[in-house]
């Protein structure tokens, strides 16, 4: 597979899901008390990815609404 370059946006925030099941984030340094909601939501999937609790959760509702879904679309 080849290599992807990004352009980020100075305000861009990125989490890169690796092959071998390790990720890379890329936020932009905060200064001040606004935080940027797309900063905030990276932040908050970044932590859950590192959390094995949060991750399993995320993925088993993912699997839940991927049948559902499913299930209704061959009705």
């Amino acid at each position: 597979m080849s290599s992807t370059t990004l352009t980020l946006a100075p305000w861009d925030a990125v989490i890169v899901l690796k092959e071998d099941g390790s990720f890379e984030t890329s936020l932009p340094q905060i200064q001040g008390d606004h935080i940027p909601e797309n900063v905030m939501l990276g932040a908050a999937l970044a932590f859950a990815l590192s959390n094995e609790d949060l991750c399993s959760l995320i993925r088993e509702n993912f699997e839940r609404e991927c049948a559902a879904e499913s299930a209704a679309n061959t009705r």
